[in-house]
C-alpha cells in the first residue's frame, strides 16, 4: 500500500500549474540553447588543448544532467562509463563555480 499511497499523495500535491508552464517554448528553448552552447564550447575548447573533442563535450553535456543519476544516463546513452570518473569531477567542481559565479553575478546586480 505505500507505493500507491506515495503516488496519490505526490499527484495531489504537485503544483499542476506551475509544472505545465515550465514547458512552455521560452524555458525549453532557453534549456536547449545553454545546453548546446556548453556541449559546443567543450568541443571547440577540446581542440586547443589537445584532448579529444567528442569525449570532452560528453563530459561537459554532464554538467546538465542533474548531478550523478545524470551523468550515468548521459554516459551510458553514449556508451562511455569509462569517463565517469572526468565527468563526476566536472559536474562537482563545474556545478560549484557555476553557483559561486551566478551569486556575485546576482549580488553584482543586486538581485
Amino acid at each position: 500500500m505505500a507505493f500507491p499511497m506515495l503516488f496519490t499523495f505526490s499527484a495531489t500535491q504537485t503544483p499542476w500549474q506551475t509544472l505545465i508552464e515550465g514547458f512552455s517554448p521560452a524555458p525549453l528553448l532557453t534549456c536547449v540553447l545553454t545546453v548546446c552552447a556548453m556541449v559546443a564550447t567543450g568541443f571547440l575548447v577540446a581542440r586547443r588543448v589537445g584532448l579529444h573533442p567528442a569525449e570532452t563535450a560528453l563530459v561537459t553535456a554532464t554538467h546538465s544532467g542533474m548531478g550523478g543519476a545524470g551523468d550515468i544516463a548521459i554516459l551510458t546513452a553514449a556508451d562511455r562509463m569509462r569517463l565517469m570518473p572526468f565527468a563526476q569531477i566536472a559536474t562537482r567542481i563545474g556545478g560549484g563555480l557555476t553557483v559561486a559565479l551566478a551569486l556575485v553575478a546576482a549580488h553584482t546586480v543586486g538581485l
